[in-house]
């Protein structure tokens, strides 16, 4: 049992250490790096066109501009399950495309009572969510690691102050108690930091290394919320409506009866 759990702990800890040299953290990166955009145009899509279409409900043009609202919606869950399969490596299952000898109204009650049909409306403003998350850890980590671990090019520039300010001193209290001859004696101390400057090179390398620390945990973080988007994405847009094939097909069926 120990031995299994130090394999693990050694798998692991190899992993750790390698994420910043797999092509795969560089595709979870891009993929949660467009989350930010593609998020935020979902959200703002369907926040338009759902009251704007519900509003017009009662003019007849309501119900045209909410059934075009799902069928673009459709077509971007789509574009998500493709780019979740480029970039993730995960595969995402749609329904077969409609028949062509169905009619318009098979179709459209097919769409309508499909689960995958609510679910996708459901991920694609979601997503807005994921790309706030991305954009928080990667602020959080990336940007502040990289700065960390360039510190050595610029810690001695004139008037730069490189290091930590603090409005109240942080204290740390050590201490250590033993009994002794019914006695208790004991150890302690008060460490106190208020303000501390990069000034020499070893100082700068140190600051340096921790850099290196934090990018390889942001670098985990953003594999752990990758591996969450790609399962996320599989639960809400597996098995939805194939409308991009069904669009095909009418096109060919088109062509070729011209």
């Amino acid at each position: 049992m120990s031995l299994t759990a130090s394999v693990r702990v050694r798998r692991g800890l190899r992993s750790f250490l390698a994420s910043p040299f797999r092509r795969q953290t560089y595709l979870n990166l891009l993929y949660l790096s467009l989350a930010v955009p593609l998020g935020f145009a979902y959200f703002l899509l369907l926040a338009i066109g759902v009251p704007l279409g519900l509003g017009l409900v009662f003019v007849v043009i309501g119900i045209p501009v909410l059934a075009l609202l799902v069928a673009v919606s459709l077509g971007l869950a789509d574009v998500e399950r493709r780019l979740t399969s480029a970039l993730l490596g995960v595969d995402i299952e749609h329904r077969r495309p409609a028949s062509p000898d169905e009619s318009w109204r098979e179709r459209l009650t097919e769409v309508v009572t499909d689960r995958g049909t609510w679910t996708a409306l459901v991920y694609l403003p979601s997503k807005f969510l994921l790309g706030l998350a991305s954009f928080t850890v990667i602020t959080s980590t990336l940007t502040t690691g990289v700065s960390l671990l360039l510190v050595p090019l610029y810690y001695d520039q004139p008037g730069l102050y490189v290091g930590v300010v603090t409005d109240r001193p942080v204290e740390l209290h050590p201490a250590l108690y033993f009994g002794w001859n019914r006695l208790l004696v004991g150890y302690e101390t008060v460490f106190r930091l208020e303000a501390w400057r990069v000034t020499t090179l070893g100082e700068a390398l140190i600051v340096a290394g921790f850099g290196v620390l934090v990018i390889l945990v942001g670098f985990q973080l953003l594999n752990w919320l990758a591996r969450l988007s790609g399962w996320y994405a599989r639960v809400m847009l597996g098995g939805t409506y194939d409308v991009v094939g069904t669009a095909r097909r009418a096109v060919r069926r088109g062509t070729g009866g011209a």
